[in-house]
C-alpha cells in the first residue's frame, strides 16, 4: 500500500482469513499503518501493529515490540519472506491483479501443514 490505495481483493482476503480463524497483523517499515487500515476500513480485522524490521529479522523483533515471530507473512520486501518464510507480493500490482487471492490459497495450504484439516475450523495461524 506504497501509494495509499489497496490491492484488489483486499477486504476479500482479510474477511476469509478472519472467518476462518486467523490472526491478521500488519507491519511496515515506515512505522505503524492503523490510519491507513481505518481509512480503508479494515482496522476491525487487525489484530495488532507492528513496526517491520528491514534487516537483522529475527534478532530486531524483541527491540521492536514483536512480541512473537511470524509464522507467515506476506511481503513486497523478498527479504522479510526469506527471514520468517510465506509469500513474497510484488511490490507494483496492475490494475487486473489478483494476487492477493493466490496469497489466501497459499496460506490455506500452509495452514493444512502445519495443524492438518479441521471440520469445524478449517484454518487457523
Amino acid at each position: 500500500m506504497w501509494n495509499g490505495k489497496l490491492r484488489n481483493h483486499t477486504r476479500e482476503v482479510f474477511e476469509s482469513l478472519s472467518e476462518a480463524g486467523h490472526m491478521i497483523y500488519i507491519w511496515s517499515g515506515v512505522g505503524i499503518r492503523r490510519w491507513d487500515m481505518k481509512r480503508h476500513e479494515l482496522d476491525g480485522f487487525v489484530e495488532d501493529y507492528f513496526i517491520k524490521p528491514l534487516d537483522r529479522h529475527h534478532e530486531r523483533l524483541e527491540s521492536l515490540g514483536v512480541p512473537f515471530t511470524p509464522d507467515f507473512v506476506i511481503d513486497d520486501h523478498r527479504s522479510v519472506v526469506d527471514a520468517f518464510g510465506g509469500y513474497h507480493v510484488s511490490d507494483m500490482p496492475t490494475p487486473d491483479d489478483t494476487e492477493l487471492l493466490d496469497v489466501l490459497a497459499a496460506i490455506e495450504g500452509h495452514a493444512l501443514t502445519v495443524d492438518g484439516p479441521s471440520p469445524s475450523l478449517p484454518l487457523r495461524g
